[in-house]
C-alpha cells in the first residue's frame, strides 16, 4: 500500500513495491517543490566487515559513537514528524549491528518505510530471520564472476573476500524465495563494466526483477586518488547499450543506471551519532547540518548547505501526473530523479538544475 503525503500543490506518494515516488500536481500548476524532505539515508553505524575503495559510508569519515536502538527510535520519530516517508539504513554494514532487527522495526513502528542496504554477508551466517519481514533489501554485487566481484569487496585486510560472491548470491536467491522486496545494487567502474551481461543473466535466473547500476560516487573513499584516479571512469554509452539489451532479454526486470558521479548537499543523512548532514563530492565529504534533538525541520529548509530543491527532484521525479481540474489527468511524464535510467523504454538524462515541471 503507497503512502499518501498532502503538498500544498496536490499528494505526494510512495510505493514500496517499486520503491518509487508519485507526484500528483493540481491543474494550474507549472512548478512545484515541497516543504518538507522526503527520505534519509540512516548510517546506523560506521563499522563494517569489508573495505571496499569506492565506499562513500567509510568509517574514515563517520562518528565512532553508534546510538542505541533506544535512541534511533527517538530519531524515526524524529523524522517521521518532519515529514518523511523513506529511510535507508546502511553504514557502514547494518547488519554488523546485533540490534539491526530492533532498529528497523523502530522505524517501521513510527510509520516510515524502510530499507536496509547489504553487501549480504552477515545475513549468510545469520539468516534473514534477524530482519522484518516488512523491510526492503538493497544487495549489493559487483559482477556475475566471482573473482571480480571479490577482487572489487575486499576484506578489512584489502585482500579479496574470496567466497563472498557465492555467499552473497545465496542470500539474494533466499531473499527473492522468501518473498522480502529485493533490488541489486551494483558500483560500476573500470574494474567491473565489461561484466555487466553476466551478472544480469544470473539475476535473471534468480528471479530478481530490480537492478540499479550506478557509477562510483566521489565520496569517502573514492576521492583518494590512490594508484589510479581514473579507475572508476566508464563509457556511459557502452554501459547504456548494454543494459538496454539487458532489457529486451528480461523484460520483467527494471534496470536503472545512474551516471551520476556528483551529489552536493541534496542527500539527507543521519550519521551513526544522531548528527542530521549532507554529502558534498569536494573535500567536505559529510556536512554536519546540526543535530536531530534539536535541528527543526525549518533548519534544515533554511539550511545553506542543504539543498530542499534539488532533494525533491532526486525523489519526486519517477512519476508525475499533472492532473487537470476539467479534463482530469492529461499527462504522466516518466522521469529518474536524477538517474539515467531504462525501464522498457527510453533512458532519461540529468535532470535540469531547478525544480521545474516533472522534476526533470
Amino acid at each position: 500500500m503507497s503512502t499518501i503525503r498532502q503538498e500544498t500543490w496536490g499528494q505526494l506518494a510512495y510505493d514500496p513495491t517499486l520503491d518509487e515516488f508519485d507526484a500528483r500536481v493540481q491543474g494550474g500548476i507549472s512548478y512545484f517543490s515541497v516543504d518538507n524532505p522526503i527520505s534519509a539515508g540512516c548510517l546506523v553505524t560506521g563499522k563494517c566487515n569489508l573495505k571496499c575503495q569506492y565506499c562513500y559510508g567509510n568509517d574514515e569519515s563517520l562518528p565512532n559513537k553508534d546510538l542505541s536502538a533506544f535512541e534511533w527510535e527517538r530519531v524515526f520519530a524524529r523524522l517521521r514528524s518532519w515529514g518523511l516517508m523513506r529511510v535507508d539504513l546502511s553504514g557502514g554494514e547494518p547488519t554488523i549491528r546485533k540490534d539491526i532487527g530492533d532498529i528497523a522495526g523502530a522505524a517501521l513502528d513510527v510509520g516510515l518505510n524502510v530499507i536496509v542496504s547489504t553487501n549480504g554477508l552477515i545475513l549468510a551466517k545469520k539468516g534473514l530471520a534477524i530482519l522484518p519481514t516488512d523491510v526492503r533489501l538493497h544487495i549489493s554485487i559487483d559482477s556475475g564472476f566471482n573473482d571480480v566481484h571479490e577482487a572489487s569487496r575486499v576484506r578489512r585486510n584489502l585482500l579479496p573476500s574470496v567466497g563472498s560472491f557465492a555467499e552473497t548470491m545465496g542470500v539474494l536467491k533466499d531473499a527473492v524465495v522468501a518473498g522480502y522486496r529485493v533490488r541489486v545494487l551494483t558500483c560500476v567502474g573500470r574494474h567491473n563494466a565489461m561484466c555487466l551481461a553476466e551478472l544480469g543473466e544470473k539475476l535473471a535466473l534468480v528471479g530478481v526483477s530490480e537492478w540499479n547500476v550506478s557509477r562510483v560516487l566521489a565520496a569517502g573513499r573514492a576521492r583518494l586518488p590512490l594508484h589510479d584516479a581514473g579507475r572508476w571512469e566508464v563509457d556511459d554509452e557502452s554501459v547504456l547499450r548494454e543494459i538496454e539489451t539487458m532489457t529486451q532479454d528480461y523484460p520483467w526486470m527494471h534496470i536503472r543506471y545512474s551516471n551520476r558521479t556528483r551529489q552536493d548537499g541534496y542527500f539527507l543523512l543521519v550519521l551513526p551519532d544522531g548528527s542530521v548532514a549532507t554529502q558534498y563530492t569536494n573535500d567536505r565529504d559529510k556536512v554536519v547540518l546540526g543535530d536531530v534533538d534539536t535541528m527543526t525541520v525549518e533548519d534544515l529548509r533554511d539550511h545553506p548547505d542543504f539543498d530542499l530543491c534539488a532533494h525533491a527532484r532526486k525523489w519526486i521525479a519517477t512519476t508525475t501526473h499533472w492532473i487537470d481540474a476539467s479534463f482530469g489527468e492529461r499527462d504522466a511524464r516518466r522521469g529518474t530523479g536524477g538517474t539515467g535510467r531504462v525501464d522498457g523504454g527510453p533512458v532519461v538524462r540529468e535532470p535540469a538544475s531547478r525544480c521545474e515541471k516533472g522534476g526533470t
